[in-house]
């Protein structure tokens, strides 16, 4: 029987090692072709993004050019310039690589780049000679070669970004192919290591090494490496039983959304990992730094040395939160809203945590920055889970009590100084805590799921107010904003349909505001949902444009019938301004692209003329009226037409309105 068993264990040790060497010889082989594809990957992705480089270039040298038709000047003809040798040098770029096909593509792009360029040279040449004979030439050679260039660019481009996603693909069958060969070797290996005694030990070592990692991994976050929330309160709670003042911290990240939304999970990921870096280097020994979970940090100051001190540590770490981010060579620009709690010994750890994020969710409210606890302010400060919990409960039951309510300004026509639209904006009568504005819960249903019934809820609200204001003879087009993730609902285009339908409202009397980073989330998601509620009539509009990171050709795509100039650069539009320059910039580029412009945040009379000088379309703002209850809406219409009027002459300025 011993020598049976012994000559059964030699049996299962050469068989054990043949599977072993046949796994490893399929590793081997399974890595060697996992390697080639994934080289094969790399340089059809790069390709790829070239070409989409020089897609965009191009389409930014005509917007350039005809910015510079419409206002001759140095700069525009020296962007115009950078951008031209920027498209020549990824073209040249993308010649370089050793495929034919690439190579040919881009030798055939650069030659056509080369003879746009010589052309659109002689047309600036000519605008700038102020020869009548440019718009000939314009017409009859430098637009047909743009037009030759960029659909051929475009084509190269669809086929190369097609080419990379059958790359990805072949990466991704590869790797699963290996893993499965890899599983399967691995099971039976495993069968007969559990059949040699010998091999227990070291099978008992691993689950050893297992449990102290799995123990690391359950205090620790896995993308930061941080402590996470568990790890914090112990080393909270192990602090508030010592003898030492203690501070919290918590801090939130403030555009971290737009971030993770316009450049990708990826980038999100790389910009949380850089953040816990920026405030580890600036606490140093002084305490600890934890993730709580999504874009939450917090800090833990074992020794508090007066709210000064602590104060001083806050803002420098807000301020290098404010420095800008590169990921991945993209640039990236956040900042944080920071609340400050002070503890002493035997306080609760709990009670202390929710002082200190009361106090950032005062910051964030204001802007962002740095706020310490103050008992007399934030003890009312609305508690968000239990405002979110409100929420959720009154979307539910359909708000039966009319509880969200939509506020309405007026938006003015610049060439007559008639109101024939306006801008819905939310209002939440809560029961107990009174009139609450968006920001005090629109965050709370973005993190928490209610944007898209939130959403539908809101438009609901107003088509059925535009069909009362329709009956009663007053047509105004109304515009409600659309959340990213609504817009990303697979049921988004049927759900806005069948409101208008059930309001009996007429479609085009419907505007939907989105902003740059809502499309970017997913554009080819958003634009085909736009498109279908387009080709029904309703009209779409790109709201705070300028502060996202979309691009113009991205913006080229999306069935948009307006754009809004945001807030931030309608404040200061005196000759000369960076400001003026971009808000006229802007209103070239949305009529040259057959939109109208309508200009947010007007707040006197002089900037509403100077928006009229650049013929914009249409104005919104203080300065007209501020955001009414619908009964008051005739009334604030009348007050906007009224200072409206006061600016437009007895003629019209320009013959060429979009409205």
């Amino acid at each position: 029987m011993t020598r049976s068993n012994g000559r059964r264990s030699v049996v299962m040790t050469a068989s054990l090692a043949l599977v072993l060497l046949a796994l490893g010889g399929y590793v081997i082989q399974g890595i060697v072709h996992t390697t080639r594809a994934t080289d094969q990957q790399r340089e059809a992705l790069v390709v790829d993004m070239l070409f989409t480089e020089a897609r965009i270039a191009v389409a930014m040298q005509e917007v350039n050019l005809r910015h510079y038709q419409v206002e001759p000047s140095v700069a525009v003809q020296q962007r115009f310039a950078q951008i031209a040798d920027t498209t020549s040098e990824v073209l040249s770029s993308v010649a370089a690589k050793d495929d034919a096909r690439t190579r040919a593509d881009a030798e055939r792009l650069l030659r056509a780049q080369a003879r746009y360029r010589e052309l659109a040279e002689q047309l600036i040449t000519m605008v700038a000679d102020s020869d009548p004979g440019f718009a000939q030439l314009d017409r009859l050679e430098v637009t047909p070669a743009f037009y030759s260039l960029q659909n051929d660019v475009d084509e190269v481009s669809r086929a190369s970004h097609e080419y990379a996603q059958e790359q990805v693909s072949a990466l991704r069958r590869t790797q699963v192919q290996l893993l499965v060969g890899t599983l399967i070797g691995f099971g039976l290996g495993l069968a007969m290591v559990a059949m040699i005694m010998r091999l227990i030990v070291g099978h008992q070592r691993r689950l050893v090494d297992q449990a102290v990692e799995s123990q690391h991994r359950a205090m620790h976050d896995p993308l930061t490496g941080l402590p996470n929330r568990e790890l914090f309160y112990r080393e909270l709670t192990h602090a508030l039983a010592g003898k030492n003042s203690v501070a919290i911290l918590v801090i939130d990240l403030d555009g971290f959304k737009a971030v993770n939304d316009t450049l990708g999970h990826q980038a999100g990921d790389l910009l949380l990992i850089e953040a816990g870096r920026r405030l580890t280097g600036g606490v140093g020994g002084r305490g600890v730094v934890a993730r709580l979970g999504g874009d939450e940090f917090a800090v833990l100051l074992t020794r508090a040395n007066g709210l000064t001190a602590v104060r001083a540590l806050a803002e420098q770490l807000v301020a290098g939160l404010r420095r800008d981010f590169v990921l991945d060579g993209l640039t990236a620009a956040i900042s944080g809203s920071l609340g400050i709690a002070l503890g002493e010994p035997g306080d609760a750890g709990d009670e202390l945590f929710r002082h200190a994020d009361a106090a950032m969710y005062r910051a964030k409210n204001s802007g962002g920055g740095v706020a310490v606890y103050q008992p007399s302010i934030d003890t009312g400060e609305p508690d968000r889970m239990s405002l979110f919990a409100d929420l959720r409960g009154l979307l539910d039951a359909g708000d039966p009590d009319g509880q969200l309510r939509l506020h309405y300004q007026p938006q003015v026509r610049l060439s007559d100084a008639e109101v024939v639209a306006v801008e819905a904006l939310v209002r939440w009568e809560h029961p107990d805590r009174g009139l609450l504005m968006p920001a005090a819960f629109l965050p709370s249903a973005e993190r928490g799921g209610l944007e898209i019934p939130l959403t539908h809820h809101l438009i609901a609200v107003a088509v059925r107010q535009a069909s009362s204001w329709m009956a009663a003879g007053r047509r105004w087009r109304v515009s409600v904003n659309v959340s990213p993730g609504a817009l990303n609902d697979d049921a988004f285009a049927d759900r806005v349909l069948a409101a208008i339908a059930a309001a009996g409202l007429p479609a085009e009397l419907l505007r939907l505001e989105l902003t740059e980073t809502s499309i970017m989330t997913d554009p080819g998601r958003a634009v085909q949902a736009l498109r279908e509620v387009s080709a029904h009539g309703v009209s779409v509009s790109v709201d705070d444009f300028g502060t996202g990171f979309s691009s113009l050709v991205q913006l080229r795509d999306v069935p948009a019938d307006e754009l809004k100039i945001d807030r931030t650069f309608v404040r200061d539009l005196r000759d000369g301004t960076p400001d003026a320059v971009m808000v006229r910039s802007s209103i070239d580029l949305g009529h040259n692209l057959g939109l109208e412009v309508v200009a947010e945040g007007v707040e006197d009379v002089e900037t509403l003329a100077r928006l009229r000088e650049m013929s914009c379309d249409f104005a919104q703002g203080y300065a007209l009226s501020r955001p009414v209850p619908a009964a008051d809406l005739p009334a604030a219409c009348e007050q906007a037409r009224a200072v409206a009027a006061e600016v437009i002459p007895d003629r019209p300025l320009l013959p060429n309105f979009q409205g």
